[in-house]
């Protein structure tokens, strides 16, 4: 049995959740989550996909077990449970990530987490961009990551791989150097980047994007705020940053689901 506590306390934030689970040898993958003194259905829904996650990549075949789930009403946030959970089976496994990263592209955490920020000011947003030889293209073309920072929360790091678009509460990385292939810089977004613009906006609502072949995968967000609608997300490896109504060329590979604020309360 192994326990992972995830706590972090900031001047702008707090992050809590405990998880306990068991991992026995078995014949094919198996998750089970049997808590439920105290734990919502999402909170379960998060100790599954955390699971999931951790066995994604050369795990072995093993049963676990979500035996315990604590968190707390002012503390827990979405996404935490669902973390904490991956890095319980990676720590009973006894696997070491030079820097671990769990991201969620689930659409009701996604959801939920839409929900959690609806209303607040976006205070900043940082990007890292790819530069070569002192220059980088344009917004979408040089995006390797942007970082989304709402007043009175965890910053949420936007990730693309493939059709797939994750998010991670976590902070911005450092600059790096690749030698003759050139440098990755990470800093605030700056005009004439799109995310610039909406510094300082509010959003009023929002809605989660998933790809047209029915896969329940986010590949992307619509987020409306008061300084217009931001359409953000990854196709095909691509990086799409829109402004306004969807653009023509994305439109037939996107289904935006229109969920309402406070659809997963």
């Amino acid at each position: 049995m192994t326990t992972f506590r995830l706590r972090r306390q900031t001047s702008r934030s707090s992050r809590f959740a405990e998880v306990t689970v068991e991992v026995s040898p078995s014949s094919t993958p198996e998750v089970e989550v049997t808590t439920t003194v105290g734990v919502s259905a999402e909170h379960r829904r998060e100790a599954d996909l955390g699971t999931r996650w951790a066995l994604r990549h050369n795990s072995p075949a093993v049963r676990v077990t979500v035996t315990d789930v604590v968190t707390t009403e002012v503390d827990t946030g979405t996404g935490d449970v669902y973390e904490a959970t991956a890095h319980a089976v990676w720590q009973a496994l006894g696997v070491e990530h030079s820097a671990p990263y769990v991201g969620f592209s689930d659409p009701l955490i996604v959801t939920s987490w839409l929900n959690d920020i609806a209303g607040r000011r976006l205070d900043a947003v940082a990007e890292a961009r790819y530069w070569y030889e002192g220059r980088c293209e344009p917004d979408a073309a040089s995006l390797l990551h942007a970082w989304l920072h709402f007043e009175r929360a965890v910053p949420v790091g936007l990730h693309g791989r493939g059709d797939e678009f994750l998010l991670a509460r976590k902070d911005p990385y450092l600059s790096y150097e690749m030698g003759d292939d050139g440098e990755v810089r990470v800093g605030p977004a700056l005009p004439p980047d799109v995310l610039s613009r909406f510094v300082e906006a509010i959003l009023t609502d929002g809605a989660v994007v998933t790809g047209s072949n029915g896969e329940l995968t986010c590949t992307g967000l619509v987020l409306r705020l008061d300084a217009g609608d931001l359409a953000i997300g990854t196709l095909g490896d691509e990086w799409i940053l829109a402004v306004g109504p969807m653009p023509a060329a994305v439109a037939p590979g996107w289904t935006v689901h229109p969920f309402a604020r406070g659809t997963t309360r």
